[in-house]
Protein backbone atom coordinates (compact mmCIF):
# COMPACT_ATOMS: atom_id res chain seq x y z
CA UNK A 1 0.00 0.00 0.00
CA UNK A 2 2.85 2.51 0.98
CA UNK A 3 4.33 1.66 -2.26
CA UNK A 4 1.30 2.44 -4.64
CA UNK A 5 0.76 5.87 -2.63
CA UNK A 6 4.69 6.67 -3.11
CA UNK A 7 4.42 5.51 -6.76
CA UNK A 8 1.10 7.86 -7.38
CA UNK A 9 3.07 10.53 -5.74
CA UNK A 10 6.24 10.24 -7.95
CA UNK A 11 4.39 10.63 -10.85
CA UNK A 12 2.05 13.04 -9.79
CA UNK A 13 5.41 15.30 -9.57
CA UNK A 14 6.61 14.11 -12.60
CA UNK A 15 3.52 14.97 -14.29
CA UNK A 16 3.22 18.40 -12.91
CA UNK A 17 6.83 19.02 -12.91
CA UNK A 18 6.39 18.19 -17.28
CA UNK A 19 7.07 21.66 -19.23
CA UNK A 20 5.20 22.47 -21.88
CA UNK A 21 7.35 23.48 -24.88
CA UNK A 22 6.58 26.39 -26.96
CA UNK A 23 7.47 26.82 -30.66
CA UNK A 24 9.26 29.32 -31.24
CA UNK A 25 8.20 32.21 -32.81
CA UNK A 26 10.10 33.72 -35.94
CA UNK A 27 9.71 37.23 -36.36
CA UNK A 28 10.58 38.53 -39.79
CA UNK A 29 11.17 41.83 -41.41
CA UNK A 30 8.29 41.92 -43.92
CA UNK A 31 8.99 45.64 -44.60
CA UNK A 32 10.71 48.85 -44.00
CA UNK A 33 9.16 52.83 -43.67
CA UNK A 34 11.64 54.84 -43.84
CA UNK A 35 11.37 59.18 -42.86
CA UNK A 36 14.27 61.33 -43.98
CA UNK A 37 14.72 64.75 -42.67
CA UNK A 38 17.76 66.77 -43.54
CA UNK A 39 17.09 70.76 -43.14
CA UNK A 40 14.58 71.11 -46.18
CA UNK A 41 15.13 67.74 -47.23
CA UNK A 42 12.77 65.37 -46.85
CA UNK A 43 12.51 61.90 -48.27
CA UNK A 44 9.89 59.23 -47.44
CA UNK A 45 10.69 55.21 -48.48
CA UNK A 46 8.44 52.40 -47.87
CA UNK A 47 10.23 48.74 -48.80
CA UNK A 48 8.65 45.34 -49.13
CA UNK A 49 11.70 43.62 -51.15
CA UNK A 50 13.95 41.39 -49.84
CA UNK A 51 17.07 43.49 -51.28
CA UNK A 52 15.78 47.16 -50.04
CA UNK A 53 14.87 45.66 -46.72
CA UNK A 54 18.12 43.80 -46.52
CA UNK A 55 19.75 47.26 -47.32
CA UNK A 56 18.20 48.88 -44.15
CA UNK A 57 18.70 46.36 -41.94
CA UNK A 58 22.84 46.53 -42.72
CA UNK A 59 22.43 50.23 -41.94
CA UNK A 60 21.07 49.71 -38.30
CA UNK A 61 23.53 47.20 -37.64
CA UNK A 62 26.84 48.79 -38.95
CA UNK A 63 25.88 51.68 -36.77
CA UNK A 64 26.76 49.72 -33.78
CA UNK A 65 25.20 52.37 -30.77
CA UNK A 66 27.02 52.28 -28.01
CA UNK A 67 26.78 54.03 -24.40
CA UNK A 68 23.43 56.00 -23.15
CA UNK A 69 23.55 59.28 -23.38
CA UNK A 70 21.37 62.56 -23.48
CA UNK A 71 21.07 64.02 -26.84
CA UNK A 72 22.28 67.82 -27.16
CA UNK A 73 19.64 69.94 -28.81
CA UNK A 74 18.42 69.24 -31.78
CA UNK A 75 18.80 70.37 -35.10
CA UNK A 76 15.61 69.22 -36.83
CA UNK A 77 17.78 66.57 -38.92
CA UNK A 78 16.80 62.83 -38.56
CA UNK A 79 15.02 60.00 -39.40
CA UNK A 80 12.66 57.22 -38.59
CA UNK A 81 12.58 53.64 -39.21
CA UNK A 82 10.12 51.30 -38.65
CA UNK A 83 10.31 47.57 -38.89
CA UNK A 84 7.35 45.96 -39.96
CA UNK A 85 7.30 42.20 -38.75
CA UNK A 86 5.36 38.96 -39.74
CA UNK A 87 4.12 38.56 -36.10
CA UNK A 88 4.21 41.12 -33.04
CA UNK A 89 4.60 44.47 -33.12
CA UNK A 90 6.85 46.76 -35.56
CA UNK A 91 9.74 48.28 -34.10
CA UNK A 92 10.64 51.92 -34.57
CA UNK A 93 14.27 53.57 -34.42
CA UNK A 94 14.72 56.96 -34.07
CA UNK A 95 18.00 59.12 -35.39
CA UNK A 96 19.01 62.16 -34.46
CA UNK A 97 21.42 63.75 -36.96
CA UNK A 98 24.31 61.50 -37.25
CA UNK A 99 25.56 61.44 -33.49
CA UNK A 100 22.22 59.46 -31.81
CA UNK A 101 20.14 56.41 -32.52
CA UNK A 102 17.52 55.53 -30.13
CA UNK A 103 15.23 52.12 -30.64
CA UNK A 104 11.31 52.34 -29.62
CA UNK A 105 11.47 54.85 -26.84
CA UNK A 106 14.58 53.34 -25.12
CA UNK A 107 17.65 55.82 -24.48
CA UNK A 108 19.57 57.55 -26.67
CA UNK A 109 23.00 55.46 -27.65
CA UNK A 110 26.07 57.28 -29.49
CA UNK A 111 26.40 56.17 -33.22
CA UNK A 112 29.57 56.26 -35.36
CA UNK A 113 29.04 59.75 -37.47
CA UNK A 114 30.55 58.92 -40.63
CA UNK A 115 29.14 55.23 -41.18
CA UNK A 116 25.18 57.61 -40.28
CA UNK A 117 25.68 59.46 -43.15
CA UNK A 118 25.65 56.39 -45.20
CA UNK A 119 21.63 55.86 -44.93
CA UNK A 120 21.06 59.51 -47.16
CA UNK A 121 22.95 57.79 -50.39
CA UNK A 122 20.86 54.29 -49.72
CA UNK A 123 17.50 56.38 -50.38
CA UNK A 124 18.63 58.24 -53.27
CA UNK A 125 19.43 54.88 -54.77
CA UNK A 126 16.72 52.91 -53.44
CA UNK A 127 13.23 54.51 -54.69
CA UNK A 128 10.00 52.95 -52.53
CA UNK A 129 8.80 49.80 -53.85
CA UNK A 130 5.27 50.87 -53.91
Amino acid sequence: MKRAVFLLLVCAVFCGCAKEEKTPVYRVVTGVQVEYRQGDNFISRHYTRTESVQAVLNYLRILKPHGPVIPENGNGNGCRITLHFSQGPDTVYLQQGTAYLSRQTGQWETIDSARATLLYPILLLLPSDE
